[in-house]
């Protein structure tokens, strides 16, 4: 259960809870006597070392706040879930949730809905979801990444890279099915190989409109791309046999791409094994 404390942010407010936050998401970690003294110089509040103190420990109890040593950020687990709440609650709000792909017995479930409007945006969201959790997962730690082309190598290798040197070290289970054996995504192939990623080979035409999947553990992550952005990706990766040929203003003209891509998170251990099952040729 979520233990919502949404702060008032900005100068207007005198709690000093609020003020905690509004400090700590402009400068971060600070220690409780270099947050009162900030408080008093940028808001002109009288505020004492204790109050502070005090709001410092109720956010850190609430686990709003993370503590090293004396200094105090904000916890990136209670972002995590206050931005799947917000999600929810505007997608609720949108009369959204029923999606494409979920029947009724599914909406039962665990799920969060984001909107992004180009690849890159997209990218650094799914490599923080991604890494969270590998950071947390202690149970299933199989992942399957089911997808037409494998375009996050494209735009970023070198974060890729150091997200399943992580999957490695947290002893994830890494499987990648390669659903068509374009030369890029042959390369890609070879890529994830290097990092001892297990490759399964399951030949498939491309799927319009175009949905990418990713499992980790018992959760799903489903990408609907929207038509225009699927051509493109498709012609892409059609267009170049090496990694050698793309011109940096394509790749950057790729990433920047406009469209409006769905991003489809959903806990459902069923329907987990039955898509496991059928990744396999």
């Amino acid at each position: 259960m979520l233990e919502l404390s949404i702060p008032q942010l900005g100068e207007s407010t005198k709690n000093a809870k609020d003020l905690v936050i509004t400090l700590l998401s402009q400068e971060q970690p600070l220690s409780i006597i270099e947050l009162t003294n900030k408080i008093k110089k940028q808001y002109v509040v009288s505020i004492t070392y204790q109050a502070v103190r005090k709001a410092v420990d109720n956010l850190n109890n609430q686990n709003v706040l993370t503590k090293t040593g004396k200094r105090y950020a904000i916890s990136k687990d209670w972002l995590l879930q206050l931005k799947s709440f917000f999600d929810k609650l505007l997608t609720n709000y949108e009369n959204r949730t029923t999606l494409k792909l979920f029947n009724a017995e599914f909406a039962k479930e665990d799920y969060a809905l984001y909107t992004f409007n180009n690849l890159y945006d997209l990218d650094n969201f799914w490599d923080e979801v991604m890494t969270h959790w590998a950071d947390h997962e202690k149970e299933n730690k199989d992942y399957y990444s089911y997808t037409h082309y494998h375009w996050w190598l494209v735009i970023n290798l070198g974060k890729e890279t150091k997200l399943f040197t992580n999957f490695k070290k947290k002893k994830i289970n890494s499987h990648v099915i390669l659903r068509n054996v374009s030369p890029l995504n042959r390369w890609a192939g070879s890529v994830y190989a290097d990092m001892d990623v297990k490759i399964i080979e399951n030949i498939q035409k491309d799927d319009f409109p175009m949905v990418d999947i990713n499992i980790l553990g018992n959760t799903v992550i489903q990408v609907n791309y929207p038509p225009n952005l699927a051509k493109k990706l498709q012609l892409f990766f059609k267009k170049y046999k090496s990694v050698q040929e793309m011109s940096l203003k394509e790749i950057t003209q790729l990433a920047h791409e406009p469209g409006d891509i769905k991003f489809i998170l959903f806990k459902n251990p069923t329907i987990v094994r039955n898509m496991v099952r059928s990744f396999k040729p």
